[in-house]
């Protein structure tokens, strides 16, 4: 398994805070079943979940199994549907510092 940084952005004009059929995006997501998520997309946890409303963006960090089904997740949900986003691999603080000590032998 692997941690995963989804990165989102919308615009003002596509904000669920204004459209209700957005806002009901956010609703079912946050309703569904844990295993259902990881079943259907190998999402096994959902961390954390960082919005900020005025600049429109947004952070989620998971641990899933493939970045892949983290994609089939976003456009099935609708959560592609309004906002721009990224995937990305990422590693705790700890972690990093862990292999750097390991690759330079500090």
């Amino acid at each position: 398994m692997a941690k995963y940084g989804i990165y989102g952005s919308h615009t003002p004009e596509t904000c669920p805070i204004y459209i209700r059929k957005f806002a009901r995006v956010f609703v079912e997501i946050a309703e569904l079943d844990p295993s259902h998520l990881a079943s259907a997309y190998g999402i096994l946890e959902i961390e954390a979940r960082y919005h900020s409303a005025l600049e429109h963006t947004f952070l989620w960090i998971v641990e899933a199994e493939d970045p892949h089904l983290i994609e089939a997740f976003a456009i099935d949900t609708g959560l592609a549907s309004f906002n721009m986003l990224e995937i990305v691999p990422v590693h705790t603080f700890d972690e990093t510092v862990d292999r750097l000590k390991e690759a330079h032998k500090l």
